[in-house]
């Protein structure tokens, strides 16, 4: 036959020691507003995907790729140099919308879907800005998502 565990003998409880209130925390100082705010220049052909033309979070201006539409969405189909000058000037109307300026542009990327253009792209490029004040910058040769399109340009500016 199987046999029974024994039973368990009882054994008195010992008294903890008494506790003492946990200190109270200091009230949380409260969130500070975000500063985040959201650009979306109303002159230009609005966005065609899910983007902002900018965000601008405290001191800084993030504009987003800017590509060659001008404000009716057309395209200098094939001309890099209106395409160009296009993107450059869209640039300068959502800096000027979110209260910033080419001048106060920190960096700037520059993608090429032709690295051939590349010195077309710096004769234009150098005319936006004062000699001897350009932002630092990054070019590279990469294909772009509108067949049309022959550069695309995003950059950080100061507010």
């Amino acid at each position: 036959m199987a046999r029974r565990p024994a039973a368990k003998k009882k054994t008195a409880r010992k008294k903890s020691p008494a506790r003492r209130a946990a200190p109270k925390r200091p009230a949380a100082a409260p969130k500070s507003s975000s500063t985040r705010r959201v650009i979306n220049s109303p002159s230009l052909f609005p966005p065609t995907v899910p983007l902002s033309n900018a965000v601008k979070v405290g001191n800084l201006v993030f504009v987003s790729g800017s590509t060659p539409f001008a404000p009716d969405g057309s395209i200098a189909k094939g001309d890099f140099g209106a395409q160009m000058r296009q993107v450059m000037e869209n640039i300068k109307v959502i800096l000027k919308d979110a209260g910033s300026s080419l001048e106060r542009v920190v960096k700037v990327n520059v993608i090429l879907i032709r690295i051939s253009d590349f010195w077309a792209m710096n004769d234009i490029y150098k005319t936006y800005f004062r000699a001897g004040n350009y932002p630092a910058r990054t070019t590279v040769e990469a294909p772009l998502a509108h067949p049309d399109f022959l550069l695309e340009i995003e950059c950080v500016a100061e507010a």
